[in-house]
Parts: structure tokens; sequence; C-alpha cells
């Protein structure tokens, strides 16, 4: 069945930007029509893209689709961004209270909902009530806890909800409201079965994309066992579980063969493993772009779909590669690293789009940078730490405590492990090289210091909002709105979210063309049916 969204906005159209004087006028409405068909795990793209005279962009709005080593994004957090002239790179960082899951978190959102994550224990999982400042256990999806690599995917109507080793539809996608205690990360209810645990070995690592619910399966033996990439084809249409025998199936090399992240292009969807295999699927058939090799590290920890490609967070260079259909091409000093710090063992591990601009986190040393396309530079926002001090006299920080303790030697690297927007602000996360218990020997740390491992922060920059749409059966009409003092996001004339921008953003607005279908977040999915600007 298909789903239409109506953004009020024209495929490729250029126009100019009024403004309009009176005072009680909005500066400038964006608002269209666009149908994205039905929805098939795909990225939405960008809507819309402003320029100024000199032809800097000034503002934009559009979806983000990116998979962050352990969770994809929420595919309908639609941001809405308008640039300020003066004090563009000004920022602001805020520490959130600590979740208190010990070394590390990863981040995990559904429908504007926080989550932090951590691999050890039993339901380590904790969502940010953002109304009592603080964290709260979370009730685990009636299939069980969430795991890495488990998805909680919106899809249609419904929600798709992966763990436990086995796939639940739930025809609603509302969450249950937060208790005084608790929050929630799925629907309530028993929800349908798409797919039922294996026979042997078990299901990881799920990625529903171009119709295709998409994972990887391992089983060990004494003789050996089998690692396979399945793509099975499914939508909330299907009223039988998946028969994974009917799956088209890629044998992978190695035995434990595992990916850190998943991605799309077009029409292709792309995994690569912990052995360095890059696997792409095309809608019939797998096909390696290249293979596993066993003692040659090659690993990506992030996709994200930008302008159009698709960028991948690579180790051990520490850089992005691109993907345009073919082949994966290296994007040297893309980010570059801080002066000072060792240029081996390098991991861009994070990316997000906010602001309209491109952030890359980077192990081992929690460098997060920002490029600037239009000025084809990369900005250096610090890093997420505030100790040790920077050295190149060893690869990662505290080394020596790390063989004192007789941990592995990068124990204490320091990873940006989520990247979020969430209404006016990115969420951020950090790690230690694994999400590890804390121990009280660690003596060498404060305790200040110690819970800068496993934190989660708040970077604002001026200009930017997420919000979620909501997904209709008929057309809906989305408007993007600048007045005077804030940016607004309505649908069908309901206000969903707001921010405050400064006059200098105003200013920009006065003059300037639009693109439409094009911008940061990659070429609309969809078709835009029609389109005004006041």
């Amino acid at each position: 069945m298909k789903r239409a969204i109506i953004l009020l906005l024209s495929l490729f159209a250029i126009c100019t930007i009024v403004d309009v004087s009176a005072a009680d006028e909005p500066l400038a409405v964006f608002s269209a029509t666009v149908d994205l068909g039905e929805d098939r795990g795909q990225n939405f793209g960008s809507v819309f893209e402003a320029r100024d005279g000199r032809g800097r962009v000034v503002a934009g709005a559009g979806f983000m689709g990116v998979y962050n080593t352990r969770f994809r994004n929420d595919r309908r957090t639609l941001q809405f961004f308008v640039r300020p002239e003066k004090e563009a790179g000004k920022f602001a960082v805020e520490r959130l209270p600590h979740p208190d899951l010990d070394c590390g978190v990863y981040l995990l959102d559904v429908n504007q909902r926080l989550f932090a994550w951590s691999s050890h224990g039993e339901n380590f999982l904790r969502g940010w009530d953002a109304a009592a400042r603080r964290w709260k256990k979370v009730k685990p999806p009636a299939t069980g806890s969430v795991g890495s690599g488990d998805a909680v995917i919106r899809i249609g109507g419904g929600t798709l909800v992966v763990t436990g080793n086995r796939a639940t539809y739930f025809d609603s996608h509302q969450l249950p409201a937060n208790s005084d205690d608790s929050v929630s990360v799925s629907p309530a209810g028993v929800g349908r079965l798409v797919l039922e645990a294996p026979a042997v070995g078990r299901y990881y690592n799920f990625y529903y994309a171009a119709g295709h619910l998409c994972f990887y399966h391992t089983h060990r033996t004494d003789d050996g066992g089998f690692t396979k990439v399945h793509a099975c084809r499914w939508s909330p249409q299907t009223e039988d579980p998946i028969d994974v025998s009917r799956a088209t199936t890629l044998q992978a090399k190695y035995v434990g063969e595992t990916p850190f992240a998943w991605g799309q292009f077009q029409n292709d969807v792309l995994t690569v493993s912990n052995m360095g295999g890059v696997y792409v699927f095309d809608g019939i058939d797998w096909r390696a772009l290249r293979e596993s090799l066993k003692g040659v590290s090659f690993q990506v920890y992030s996709m994200l779909n930008y302008h159009d490609r698709l960028l991948l967070a690579q180790y051990p260079t520490g850089e992005l590669f691109e993907y345009e259909g073919k082949k994966l091409k290296q994007l040297k000093g893309w980010p570059p690293r801080l002066p000072g710090v060792s240029p081996s063992a390098r991991e861009a591990q994070t990316l997000a789009i906010y602001g309209g601009e491109l952030f890359v986190g980077v192990w081992p040393w929690a460098e997060l940078w920002r490029y600037d396309r239009d000025g084809e530079n990369w900005h250096s926002m610090g890093r997420m730490f505030s100790h040790p001090e920077i050295t190149d006299k060893m690869v990662h920080p505290y080394e020596p405590e790390a063989k004192r303790h007789r941990l592995v030697t990068n124990h204490w690297g320091q990873r940006i492990t989520g990247m979020v927007p969430l209404g006016d602000s990115l969420m951020l996360s950090t790690s230690s090289k694994g999400t590890y218990r804390w121990y009280d020997k660690y003596k060498f740390l404060t305790e200040k210091q110690r819970r800068e491992y496993g934190a989660v922060l708040r970077l604002k920059m001026p200009g930017n909002l997420a919000t979620q749409i909501k997904w209709k059966d008929k057309p809906t009409r989305f408007e993007f709105v600048v007045e005077k003092n804030r940016i607004v996001v309505r649908q069908d004339g309901v206000e969903l979210a707001s921010s405050k921008i400064s006059s200098s953003q105003q200013a920009r607005l006065k003059s300037g063309k639009v693109t439409w279908g094009r911008g940061v977040f990659g070429p609309l999915n969809g078709r835009l049916l029609k389109t005004s600007t006041r």
C-alpha cells in the first residue's frame, strides 16, 4: 500500500525568495507537495536548499540517512536549518546527567526520543526524559532487550522491532507515554511475527531497505560453520513470516564476519564486514565490491547520504570514503587530524548532518570536525573529552595505565559513538574502546574524568530544528516558516516544532534562490507535485 507525504515544494525548480515587510507576516515560507511513494525503507533525502546572492547555502530541509556503528537513525526526523551570516561557527557544549552505564554508551533515537545503550548487563538501555532532565530505565520490547545491531524502525503506519534474534511488526507507531520511572522504546502489545529465530546459529545486524530485510547469519561448528548475508523481500502487507530459504544470499568468505554499519545509494544497499568485505545488494543479487581479507584492516563504522554520494567512515585511515555507484574512493584529508596526535590507527566513527553541515567524530582522541562545503574548509570543534593532553608519543590515551592494569593498549581510547539531531541540538555520546564496566581500581582517573566516558553531550549551534513528521494515508502539507525570532515546521497547519533564530539569519533570507529536491541530505527520494514560496 502506498503512503503519500506532501511537502509544498517543486522538484529541481528554481524560484526567488520574497521578503515580506509586514511586521506580522513571516519573512519566508517554503511550502509544497511531494509523494514519497511506498515506504520501502528508503532514506528520503533533501526537500530544498536556499542560497544567497553569493551562492552560499543559507537554508534547507531534509531527512538525514545515517547508520552509526550499532544503530540506524530515525528516518522520519525532518531537519530545517537557517544559517547565520555572523558567528556561523559559534557553538556550545553541555554535558547531560550521566546515564550511569559505566564506560561507554551508543545512541538510539525513535520518534525524537533519545536512548543510551550499553552492551554489558541485562537491559542496559536508558531513555532521556527531557522534561525531568534525567535518564530512566526502558521497558524492553516483548521480543527481548535491544542488542547491538537490532532495530526499531517505523515503516508505513507501523513499527518493525527486531530484538532477541527475531523480528515483529506492530501496526502502530505510537510509543506509550513516559511513566514516573520508565520510558518505552517500542509500541505496546504483541505484534505480528515477521522473522523467527533460526534453527541453528544466530541472526544479527539488521537493516531494512529496498523492500528487503537484510541481516547476517552465523553458525559456528567444530569444523567451521558459515556466515551468510541475507536479503529477504518483505513489506508490512506481507502476511506470512519470512522464509529465509527464499532469501537472496551471499556466502561470506570468513565465519564470523560482522558489520558495523549499513547504507544505501540509489538502488544499492551496502554493508561492510569487519574483515573488509564490501557487499552490495542491488535489489536482485549481491556482489562483492571488495573481498574480505584477514590480516588487513579495513573497517567502516558509519555510512551517510551526503549530496550526490554515500560517505563511509573508515579505520585505520580515520578518513572518509565515497561511493557513487561503482567503486570506493578515499577522500584524503576528510577530515584532517588535530596537530600533535599520532597519524596511526585512526577511526572515523560517527557521521551526521546538523545545521546543513557535515559532522565527523574520530577515534582515538574523540575529535569532532565540521565541514563547510561552500568554503571547502574543515573546522575543528575540539575534543569531547577534557583529558589527557594530546600527544603523538603514544597512539591512544592512557596506554601506560592500560598496560599496568593488563588491559589491551587501546582500552582507554576515546570514541564519539553517537550523533542524533534532537530539537535544536545535536546529541553526542562517548565511550572507551568498548562499553566496559568501571572498576574502582582504576585510580588514575578522577571521578569527574571517568564520567567523561559513557557520557551524553548536547551541542548547540544557531538555526537548526529537528522534528518528527506525522505519517498519514492522505496528502499532507508541510510548511517551513521563518519568522522574526524563530523558525517553524508545520504540518497541515499544526506546528510540529520551533526554535529561535537571530537577526543575522533573517537578513540572509532577503534575497536568494531555492533549489528543490537536491541538497546536503542527498536527492529527494520521491516526486514533488506542487510548490509555493512567499
